[in-house]
């Protein structure tokens, strides 16, 4: 995020970078539930006979981060997990990137929010998992919440679409400074030179057009930055719609299947537990 101590170059930079992020070509494949296809980078602890393995519905991923749709069964709730991979932005070591254990996470609350958060407690900025708590379709204010937090950076880099207060801000100030440019232009083009000779009023002349070629140069930096927070932002507003619209039909569409498939299988488990503790409690005769 920009910060307000950031030089004119730093923050085109940085707005370099988001651009980067956002045009950066990706791999987006929906999972076929059915084939239980395992959720990259993250490991869970198996605490009981019970435990299934989570189910990875949707991937995205690029040369800066990977993130997937993925249903936790033995909580029966869907989530996104993100995590950042090395790239010529982020160059930490990738293995520590992508690995978060259950072990490992942190929970974070949002009050106004019925989701909760994890992030890794050693490297809370590499991988974040983001849990719907209820059976609601996806919204931007499902992630939003946890954007802006320092120690969620991966959240923040993985979805840059989803937050867009920056550029506007921004893009604010930029608008009035170029207006006030352009006063200044004109005020100086009608000031009158009052000079006692010739020789003066032509040395007032070049300072006064050394001036307004100065301003015209602030002008057109401050158009092209302009040029690239309205385009950063126009596909920042088409990326969060899409990849909303990508992770309610993945979940969505299978969502009957996904209930069906772990109901039956949750009964077969307990049919086979029923049978077992009935065959401990048969007394020895019987069994002869």
């Amino acid at each position: 995020m920009a910060s307000e101590h950031m030089t004119e170059k730093e923050k085109m930079e940085h707005f370099r970078e988001t651009m980067d992020r956002l045009t950066a070509a990706s791999h987006v494949k929906v999972e076929y539930f059915a084939k239980h296809q395992k959720i990259e980078g993250y490991y869970e602890e198996v605490l009981s006979g019970k435990f299934f393995k989570c189910d990875r519905l949707m991937l995205q991923e690029n040369m800066f981060s990977r993130v997937q749709l993925g249903y936790n069964p033995n909580r029966e709730r869907i989530f996104l997990f993100a995590n950042m991979k090395t790239s010529r932005y982020d160059t930490v070591a990738s293995k520590y990137q992508k690995e978060m254990k259950d072990y490992q996470k942190r929970s974070l609350l949002k009050g106004d929010n019925e989701n909760r958060a994890y992030v890794s407690k050693r490297r809370e900025k590499a991988s974040v998992l983001i849990e719907k708590k209820e059976p609601k379709p996806w919204t931007e204010r499902s992630v939003k919440a946890y954007l802006g937090r320092t120690n969620m950076e991966a959240a923040a880099k993985s979805l840059p679409f989803f937050s867009r207060e920056e550029e506007l801000e921004e893009l604010r100030k930029v608008k009035i400074e170029m207006k006030e440019i352009q006063k200044d232009i004109r005020d100086r083009r009608v000031q009158k030179i009052m000079a006692e000779d010739q020789a003066q009023q032509e040395s007032e002349e070049k300072k006064r057009e050394a001036e307004i070629r100065g301003l015209r140069q602030m002008a057109l930096e401050d158009l092209q930055k302009e040029n690239l927070l309205e385009a950063i932002l126009t596909r920042k507003y088409t990326a969060a719609k899409a990849f909303v619209r990508k992770i309610n039909y993945a979940y969505d569409f299978q969502k009957k299947d996904i209930e069906s498939y772990y109901r039956e299988k949750r009964k077969t488990l307990e049919d086979v537990a029923e049978s077992a503790d009935a065959a401990d409690d048969r007394p020895e005769d019987e069994e002869r």
